[in-house]
């Protein structure tokens, strides 16, 4: 059994993994985290879920925590930060969820991931892990088509534009291209949508969408458990999702 703290424990995903792991046996939540102003500190995270008390409380102190496998965390970029050298000095494995990092941010990131096992995820869906595997398939001929651009739709609430999620498929694709000139990401922002990503390829005579719409936010937490699962057994090193991909294939499909 996994031993599991979530850092941004009441947010949309901290919720959603709470509830997750109440409903899977593989794992067991014995921390949460948020800010010292949540109006929610000192209440059992079953019980902010909307699940059974569990008998474990919300803190605002990550020096609360109990010896964990894997942090889980799904908070703000500043508190993120006091995740990573949280876990870099407990020798914890974690699981970057936030996003809305400045770029000075990443030095810190890839310093952590030198001396614990370390997945960053803009985002955990695995249908967005197999649309990358999908995009390296075919990466060689990309360039076929002279435009490329990327469409991204979230719920009103959500503070970073474009998402973390557009960003890291618009370094993916750069990547492969060899491209240096930005790929142009156009961000909506409206109701309770869980998530939608399109990638547009396109020329003169032709025009080719790869989409990813997220139906519901518990592929989210789903895939996020899946990726601790995995992250335990790694050494030390940055990973992401995509570096998943062909273990599920081979263990969980």
């Amino acid at each position: 059994m996994l031993k599991i703290a979530i850092s941004g424990s009441t947010g949309r995903m901290g919720l959603a993994l709470t509830n997750a792991i109440s409903k899977d046996k593989d794992f067991k939540l014995i921390g949460g985290v948020a800010s010292e102003s949540n109006s929610n500190i000192g209440k059992d995270l079953g019980e902010i879920a909307g699940e059974e008390r569990i008998g474990v409380v919300l803190s605002s102190k990550l020096s609360d925590l109990p010896e964990v496998d894997v942090l889980l965390d799904f908070s703000e970029a500043k508190f993120s930060l006091k995740c990573v050298e949280y876990a870099k000095n407990h020798n914890t494995a974690l699981l970057l969820g936030t996003t809305g990092y400045q770029e000075s941010d990443f030095s810190n990131i890839e310093e952590a991931s030198k001396l614990i096992p370390l997945l960053k995820a803009p985002n955990t869906s695995m249908g967005i892990a197999y649309l990358k595997k999908v995009i390296d398939l075919t990466s060689d001929s990309l360039s076929y088509f002279d435009n490329l651009q990327i469409s991204e739709k979230h719920h009103k609430d959500k503070k970073d534009l474009p998402s973390g999620t557009s960003l890291d498929l618009a370094n993916f694709l750069s990547e492969r291209l060899l491209r240096e000139s930005p790929i142009n990401i156009d961000s909506e922002r409206a109701g309770d949508l869980a998530g939608e990503h399109k990638i547009i390829l396109s020329n003169d005579l032709e025009r080719i969408e790869l989409s990813h719409k997220a139906l519901d936010r518990s592929i989210y937490a789903q895939g996020a458990l899946i990726g601790a699962k995995w992250l335990k057994s790694k050494p030390n090193g940055l990973y992401s999702m995509s570096d998943i991909y062909s273990w599920i294939a081979r263990n969980m499909l």
